[in-house]
C-alpha cells in the first residue's frame, strides 16, 4: 500500500485537511478521526444522499470519487455534522458550512 500512495503521488495539506489528490481520474479524500465509530460523507455529486466512508488500517476514513466534478461536501461523525478546515468552502442555506472541492485546484 505504501507503494501505491507513492506511485499515485498524493498531495496532501495540513492535517486535518481532508482532501488528497491523485492525478488521473479521481481522488480519495480521507478525514483523520480514529475515534470516530462511523464516518458518513454527504456531497452535492449525489444530492446529499449519506454514504459510509470506509474506515482504514491506520484509523482514517476515506472515500474515492471521481476527479472531473466539482463539489461542496462535509461529514457526519458518529451522528453530528463535521466540516473541517479546508481551502475552498462556503456557508449552507441552513448556518452550517460546505467545503467545495473544484477540479484542477490543491489543496496546499
Amino acid at each position: 500500500m505504501l507503494m501505491l500512495s507513492a506511485a499515485v503521488g498524493i498531495v496532501t495539506g495540513c492535517l486535518p485537511l481532508p482532501a488528497a489528490f491523485h492525478p488521473g481520474h479521481e481522488i480519495r479524500i480521507t478525514l483523520d478521526r480514529p475515534d470516530a465509530k462511523e464516518v458518513i460523507f454527504l456531497s452535492s455529486l449525489n444530492r446529499y444522499e449519506p454514504v459510509l466512508m470506509n474506515k482504514t488500517f491506520w484509523g482514517t476514513w476515506e472515500i474515492i470519487l471521481p476527479q472531473d466534478k466539482a463539489f461542496e461536501y462535509f461529514f457526519r461523525v458518529d451522528g453530528s455534522p463535521y466540516t473541517p478546515e479546508c481551502r475552498l468552502r462556503q456557508e449552507d442555506d441552513w448556518g452550517g458550512r460546505q467545503c467545495i472541492y473544484s477540479p484542477g485546484i490543491q489543496e496546499p
